[in-house]
């Protein structure tokens, strides 16, 4: 089932019947995780969500990427806040690919994007989950900006795992979408999907494991619309679906899609 891409919007995927797909790290499957082939690779897939990392360079430029370090992508031992862009931008990201670290990238260079790249190729085409591990408040006063520019507000949510970083970003723009994730095995409490509710979130992303069709039940009640991290095998599909999932985030996008429409 090929998600209907010309009308990105927040509100209808919140509202949609059917199963969302959330491509983890782009297409990450197939290619290099956090890059912009993975992540044109999952809109081709027809993936609802394109999900990415923002950490921020020593000029504080929003860029993607996971880790804390860029050795297993990158073949780095440096974080990325320790060199600028123009440096970073010499490295190829293809380290780490088909799920494995490789003994050498691919002989074409793979750049790790900037968040204002993947925005200027993807914004509108696809919705964003954008997951926060900026380090500096000038990178993610520069996040935010980014956001504002391309106008985000119903293409795309910041999620972020604790509450001052949440009240840092609504200090910039109250109206820029979160997804709130306390905790790990926690998101599914009750008293922590309340707090979601309570301050406005439309998404929340709990953990495979503490899913059951009760804590969906509920958080359906409370407004919020769960995307589970998540599942690439087709058994995990087939349990998260019975159990009435209403969206998966996945390292296989295209599968998932495959997938989801036979099954309907």
């Amino acid at each position: 089932m090929k998600a209907d891409q010309s009308t990105v919007s927040l509100a209808r995927l919140h509202d949609a019947e059917r199963t969302l797909v959330t491509a983890h790290r782009g297409n990450s499957i197939e290619c290099p995780e956090n890059t912009l082939p993975a992540m044109e690779s999952a809109v081709a897939a027809g993936a609802d969500f394109i999900e990415f990392d923002l950490r921020s360079t020593s000029d504080n430029v929003p860029i993607l990427l996971h880790d804390d370090t860029l050795k297993r992508t990158a073949n780095d031992e440096r974080r990325p806040e320790e060199m600028p862009l123009a440096e970073l931008k010499t490295l190829n990201a293809s380290w780490f690919r088909r799920m494995l670290r490789r003994s050498a990238p691919l002989p074409e260079k793979v750049e790790i994007p900037t968040f204002e790249e993947i925005l200027s190729a993807l914004a509108g085409k696809v919705a964003m989950n954008i997951q926060i591990y900026l380090s500096s408040p000038e990178a993610l006063a520069e996040a935010c900006r980014l956001y504002r520019k391309y106008d985000m507000y119903d293409k795309g949510y910041m999620t972020i795992a604790k509450e001052e970083v949440v009240e840092a970003v609504w200090a910039i723009d109250r109206n820029i979408a979160i997804c709130l994730t306390p905790g790990w095995n926690e998101r599914m409490d009750e008293k922590n999907m309340r707090r979601c509710a309570e301050l406005g979130c439309r998404f929340i992303q709990p953990i495979r494991e503490t899913v059951t069709a009760e804590k969906l039940d509920l958080a359906r009640s409370l407004g919020l619309r769960s995307n589970v991290f998540f599942a690439d095998a087709e058994i995990d599909f087939g349990h998260l679906y019975n159990l009435g999932t209403p969206g998966i985030l996945t390292d296989a996008p295209a599968r998932l899609v495959e997938w989801l429409r036979q099954a309907k």
